[in-house]
């Protein structure tokens, strides 16, 4: 079977959820991933953030929409904004 890269993406992410809730209830002690996995983070959302700024100039309601998505994570932080919350 050949997944779609939306597909593929999707797996990765409920997986990631499944090993979260797994380790609250300590199934999983090898949850955390560690500094290369959260800096390949890191880097994925800047080049994200960089190419809907960069190629689109943040218009239309779609871009402005992931940035929110991916600014929510973020929520908490004291510079966030409650307009941004998507």
């Amino acid at each position: 079977m050949t997944q779609t890269l939306t597909e593929f993406l999707l797996a990765r992410i409920a997986e990631d959820e499944a090993r979260v809730a797994g380790f609250w209830q300590g199934e999983d002690p090898d949850f955390f991933w560690g500094p290369d996995r959260i800096r390949s983070e890191c880097q994925v959302h800047r080049r994200i953030v960089e190419r809907v700024y960069e190629e689109h100039g943040l218009r239309g309601e779609l871009l402005d929409g992931i940035l929110r998505d991916l600014a929510a994570v973020y929520a908490d932080h004291p510079d966030y904004r409650q307009e941004w919350r998507p």
